[in-house]
């Protein structure tokens, strides 16, 4: 079972670091999402009234939905399905001591929604590839 992280507000900071550089997702954000995952193992036998687990292998997604930025390629281009990097979200910005979650991430591709009298969205989704660290600034 998973319980989503959601930060909202002006002082979430995101920033994707991959082969072609430093991307920072914050500034335009809706929302971003990070969805740690504890995949249990079932244990119950044939004679048990109850289900029983055991804490079986972790893992983690992180979404983030923001508008499109004008005149520009280089975000969408940092998120192509596929690109292996560094995602590092906080929560409350980047003052020492605030909470720092990273973790090495595969990217979904950049999904861009564009209503007819709306404004542009980009959103995308990642896969974790290894721990989520929960550190501080």
């Amino acid at each position: 079972m998973a319980s989503t992280l959601t930060f909202k507000g002006n002082n979430t900071f995101a920033q994707w670091i991959y082969s072609g550089g430093t991307v920072t997702l914050t500034g335009n954000q809706r929302t971003v999402n990070i969805t740690p995952v504890n995949n249990n193992v079932d244990t119950t036998a044939a004679a048990d009234e109850w289900s029983t687990f055991l804490a079986g292998i972790k893992s983690w997604t992180s979404s983030i939905s923001l508008l499109q930025p004008v005149g520009g390629t280089a975000l969408e281009d940092a998120l192509k399905s596929g690109t292996q990097g560094t995602l590092i979200v906080g929560p409350e910005g980047t003052a020492a001591g605030k909470r720092k979650y990273s973790g090495a991430a595969i990217s979904g591709g950049g999904v861009v929604n564009m209503p007819y009298a709306d404004v542009v969205e980009l959103s995308c989704d990642f896969q974790g590839n290894g721990a989520l660290d929960y550190g501080t600034w």
